[in-house]
């Protein structure tokens, strides 16, 4: 019996082209959603055993969604699918995941196989308490530099990225995070270093970093 899913992408051509390839390898897509309004009634009426989320847009909606899901049922399991090889980029932790989630890289999912058996270990690992399990891949060859510079932030040098290159100022990242904006500037220098990042006249530190963080959350040229 092929084992039924919602999945959840407000990206509606993406959402379709997977839904499309994991009906081919025998996983039913009882509903897809691309709005967060309309999870609960999908989670109601389809009864899935999985949830399969897209984490890249509004990801701290995408967490409060998944845990009023497992309110309607406890035994629902989770994945999250995103761009990003460390969640503090897009403005949550892994401490704040419901247990049992997988979290799976879409670099990973080049092998469709891969999101199949991370469907499947959702529910093994809701059923032993696991509290969160990272599928990477090996699709881009410099993901593990990316991944070990990221660890090198602290969480305070990520959020400022992040509101950098969402395009705060110096004095809204001050107000948002309650400290100076002589603290805010010292943070970007810091920032600047550990990206080994070298700035000049012809080149905006903004720009770049937020070059670099849509490149590592997956946007080209956003910037």
């Amino acid at each position: 019996m092929a084992i039924r899913i919602v999945l959840v992408d407000e990206n509606k051509y993406e959402s379709l082209l997977t839904t499309c390839a994991l009906e081919n390898i025998g996983i039913e897509v009882t509903d897809l959603v691309n709005n967060w309004f309309k999870v609960e009634a999908a989670i109601k009426e389809s009864k899935p055993a999985a949830l399969v989320i897209s984490l890249d847009t509004n990801a701290m909606h995408a967490v409060v969604m998944a845990e009023k899901a497992r309110a309607i049922n406890s035994n629902l399991g989770l994945v999250f699918l995103t761009s990003a090889p460390d969640l503090r980029l897009i403005g949550i932790s892994e401490k704040e995941l419901p247990h049992g989630v997988q979290v799976i890289l879409k670099s990973a999912v080049i092998d469709l196989h891969v999101l199949v058996d991370g469907i499947h270990r959702s529910i093994d690992d809701l059923i032993n308490r696991n509290k969160i399990r990272w599928v990477s891949g090996a699709t881009f060859t410099d993901e593990s530099a990316f991944t070990s510079i990221l660890h090198s932030l602290t969480a305070v040098q990520i959020e400022t990225l992040r509101l950098v290159a969402l395009g705060g100022s110096n004095a809204e990242i001050a107000r948002t995070r309650l400290v100076t904006e002589k603290a805010v500037e010292h943070t970007i220098t810091r920032i600047l270093q550990s990206l080994k990042i070298t700035t000049n006249p012809r080149h905006n530190a903004r720009v770049l970093l937020s070059r670099e963080y849509y490149r590592w959350v997956g946007v080209s040229d956003q910037a």
